[in-house]
Formats: C-alpha cells, structure tokens, sequence
C-alpha cells in the first residue's frame, strides 16, 4: 500500500485529519507509551490541540509506508 492509500483508507475510516494518541497507537498496532517514545524522539511529528496531543493521518500513513 501506497501512504496515499493508507492517507484514504484512515480519512474514510475516521472522516477527520487528526488522531487522538489513543486511536494513533492502534492504528498503528503499539501502546500508547511507545507512540510516546517515538514522538518524543521525533520519529513521528504529532500537534498540540486543545491540551491534547493529536497526530495527522498523514504523519501516521507516512509511518505506515516506512
């Protein structure tokens, strides 16, 4: 799968362009303390909304593909 492929599977599934950390971590198949590490060590860029921390599907479908 291409990261355009995942990007139109997650906006279909979800009809948004953020992610909370919850929903990131099981896309993306790990707990929530290891999207922790990897944001925190910059491997997965993720925004500041609301207190929250969200991540962009894009984001999470570039680390999909990678």
């Amino acid at each position: 799968m291409t990261e355009q492929d995942y990007i139109q599977m997650l906006r279909a599934e979800y009809k948004k362009m953020l992610l909370s950390k919850e929903t990131t971590a099981m896309e993306l198949n790990m707990s929530v303390t290891t999207l922790d590490r990897l944001r925190k060590k910059g491997e997965l860029k993720s925004k500041k909304v609301s207190g929250q921390i969200m991540f962009s599907i894009a984001e999470v479908a570039k680390y999909l593909v990678a």
